[in-house]
């Protein structure tokens, strides 16, 4: 796959779990939080994605 399509990808992805972040099915039901903390991981998941999707994007080929 191409470096930027996945760079593109992630950062989308990550986008939509910050706007989203409980949008799963999970131990309160349909787009609740777990008992377990799982908002945090959540984000602290997505921001990752976008950096990571930032760097894939704007990587130079050698």
């Amino acid at each position: 796959m191409d470096a930027k399509l996945l760079g593109w990808l992630q950062i989308g992805g990550g986008a939509l779990a910050l706007v989203f972040p409980g949008g799963g099915m999970n131990m309160m039901g349909i787009g609740g939080y777990s008992m377990m903390g799982g908002g945090w991981a959540v984000t602290i998941f997505a921001l990752l994605f976008i950096i990571m999707g930032i760097h894939h994007v704007t990587e130079k080929k050698h």
